[in-house]
């Protein structure tokens, strides 16, 4: 083992052999001049882009939720958006997106907030270790985004949670769907709007998830249009159950 860290070192460009022992000693100095700030009440925190306080009051999801989707419901089984055309079979979120959640989803999803994943990814694991489905599941797989907004924005949001996700829980992450429809986005479609809009935008990397269950990962479900199209073709191709997690979801 010592061998192999020793060759892995002398790997190393110089520059960065020498040049982290200085970062890590000058990063205090930093800290103190260009503190952390919260992303939330711009107050000063000491680890992480949340503080403390403002973590206490997101608006996290409570039960009853709808049994597919994981949306808050006031009564019933399925919310109302599922009763009309529901293709999960069951579904999680951690947060609701409602303030001040949607400015966090916002931040990681267009300002380029990449660490926020570590914060999302780690409370999905969570809500996956603690419920009897998910946490059985075969594949986890995130919703791909088209190779252009990709190129454009530098990274999926939802494949950072993946990996973050398959890393706290063990289950294995794969690309299964490909984008292959470049979309509009969803914010201002009505719902059926968004239906077509996402109507045949996916098809398959592989086919290795045959008579396994899948669990479907992004930051954000709202109508479920994106979630739905992407279940839809995952079980017209083999997939056993297809189930969802997401970072936060729209109330019911």
């Amino acid at each position: 083992m010592s061998n192999r860290r020793r060759s892995h070192n002398s790997n190393q460009p110089l520059q960065k052999r020498v040049l982290s022992p200085f970062f890590k000693f000058l990063k205090p100095g930093l800290d103190f001049v260009l503190p952390q700030m919260c992303l939330l009440c711009d107050e000063e925190t000491e680890k992480g882009m949340v503080c403390d306080n403002c973590l206490d009051y997101l608006p996290l999801v409570n039960p009853p939720v709808c049994q597919h989707c994981g949306r808050p419901v006031k009564k019933g089984p399925l919310c109302h958006l599922c009763k009309k055309e529901g293709r999960l079979d069951h579904g999680r979120a951690w947060m609701v997106f409602i303030p001040p959640s949607d400015r966090l989803i916002h931040h990681y999803k267009y300002r380029k907030k990449t660490k926020l994943a570590h914060l999302f990814g780690r409370a999905m694991a969570s809500l996956i270790h603690a419920d009897h489905l998910l946490k059985n599941a075969d594949v986890i797989t995130p919703v791909p985004l088209f190779w252009w907004k990709r190129l454009r924005r530098g990274y999926n949001q939802a494949a950072l949670l993946s990996r973050i996700i398959s890393e706290e829980t063990g289950i294995r992450t794969q690309d299964i769907l490909k984008r292959v429809k470049n979309t509009k986005t969803q914010t201002r479609l009505s719902e059926s709007e968004r239906e077509k809009n996402v109507m045949n935008a996916f098809t398959l990397h592989t086919n290795s998830f045959k008579n396994q269950n899948v669990i479907l990962i992004d930051d954000v479900l709202t109508t479920g249009a994106t979630m739905n199209e992407c279940a839809r073709v995952l079980k017209e191709h083999g997939a056993t159950e297809v189930y969802s997690c997401v970072a936060a979801i729209t109330p019911g």
